[in-house]
């Protein structure tokens, strides 16, 4: 009997096992990277609901980019630095640490972080200040920086994602025409990359959607819901008869543009813990 295929089966399911009885209801499968998808996963187990984890994107810190080496050495001539993601702080984190000349510049910029993130950003960087938007979101950001009445002119450099091989969503896109709409000088810095995870784990996504393993998928960012459908439609799979339930309106928003219906939305976007509510919340109601 060959071992080596049941080996591969195996490795591939660790990424998509049940935190709960598969008897557990409601059962949801999560689409975010690994590193996000345990904090929400935590989030769910506290709220008594079975998960599987089938990351549909992977998100990958840079280890030499020019772009990101060059902002470095000209970081004092910027007054903003708006951090997409947590996943951009620890790019910048890493790439700080190659350049600790360029630490000197932090303390005459204004570092711009949302939701829970900003507390990592304090963390990482060892700083007190970061401008931190009422809305968790890129938007929240433009919001909170239009209040500003010099901030016409001001430079900002904007860390995002260079999303490879799938379509890039709406947010970037968005927040960089946003920002350009109240006359900031926007540059845009790939810090990271997003792109589709492993085909064993895409197919086995595919797997647990074919045999109705669970009720309701959870995205909580674009890049996610291009992948999952993607992977719907090479293996020609409807998502008809799940719940879709997005983290806040703007995942929301590319959910409904790709034709998926949405039944919760996070109204809470700050923490995943307001995700994990609204989709207890939904399932209590339906009781």
């Amino acid at each position: 009997m060959h071992l080596y295929p049941i080996i591969l089966v195996a490795i591939s399911c660790l990424y998509c096992q049940p935190t709960r009885s598969q008897s557990a209801t409601p059962r949801v499968i999560i689409t975010a990277p690994q590193g996000y998808a345990q904090r929400l996963e935590k989030a769910l187990q506290e709220k008594d609901i079975a998960t599987y984890s089938c990351p549909m994107i992977e998100t990958k810190v840079l280890p030499e980019e020019a772009k990101m080496n060059q902002f470095l050495k000209e970081m004092q001539n910027y007054d903003y630095i708006a951090f997409s993601s947590r996943k951009a702080i620890e790019s910048f984190s890493i790439a700080l640490a190659k350049h600790p000349e360029a630490k000197l510049y932090l303390q005459q910029i204004t570092l711009c972080a949302i939701g829970k993130d900003a507390e990592f950003l304090k963390k990482e960087l060892k700083i007190s200040d970061v401008l931190l938007p009422d809305e968790a979101s890129p938007m929240g950001i433009v919001a909170i920086l239009k209040t500003r009445p010099d901030i016409s002119g001001k430079r900002i450099a904007v860390l995002v994602p260079w999303v490879k091989d799938i379509p890039e969503p709406d947010v970037v896109p968005d927040f960089m025409r946003a920002l350009e709409a109240i006359q900031m000088q926007v540059t845009r810095i790939d810090a990271y990359t997003t792109c589709a995870s492993e085909e064993n784990i895409q197919n086995r996504f595919a797997e647990l959607i074919r045999a109705k393993t669970a009720s309701c998928l959870v995205f909580t960012s674009g890049a996610e819901i291009e992948v999952a459908m993607q992977t719907c439609k090479k293996h020609h799979l409807s998502t008809d008869s799940l719940e879709i339930a997005c983290f806040g309106p703007y995942t929301a928003a590319y959910a409904r543009k790709k034709g998926l219906k949405v039944s919760i939305v996070a109204q809470d976007f700050s923490a995943f813990t307001g995700l994990a509510t609204a989709i207890h919340q939904y399932y209590q109601n339906k009781k």
